[in-house]
């Protein structure tokens, strides 16, 4: 994995995109289908075996991908301890972007 902002299957998020609810730990606030770390990109998803895995980019929270995101069922995994991830998690509270810094994408170009 190659430090610096994702491109091609990887995916770029606020931390808010990922906050399912308000929890005691951010951590506890998203999705993560398994406290097992996979530090490395899964060759395939332990839930449904879909063999395209992405990276799960936070900005603000780690120059690389924090997180791992099944394609095709959305499970995500972590790519480190939860007391770090959490940490890092935290470092991404105060981060903000600017909408028309980005460049126009046509809507037919939506995902």
């Amino acid at each position: 994995m190659q430090a610096g902002i994702p491109s091609g299957e990887d995916r770029l998020v606020m931390l808010d995109d990922l906050l399912l609810s308000r929890k005691d730990t951010l951590i506890d606030s998203i999705s993560i289908d398994s406290e097992f770390v996979f530090s490395d990109k899964p060759a395939h998803c332990p839930h449904c075996h879909h063999n395209k895995i992405g990276g799960v980019f936070v900005m603000g929270a780690y120059m690389g991908n924090l997180l791992w995101e099944c394609d095709k069922c959305e499970s995500m995994f972590l790519r480190f301890k939860k007391d770090e991830t959490e940490e890092y998690l935290q470092a991404a509270k105060g981060a903000w972007t600017n909408p028309f810094d980005w460049r126009y994408v046509p809507k037919s170009e939506f995902n």
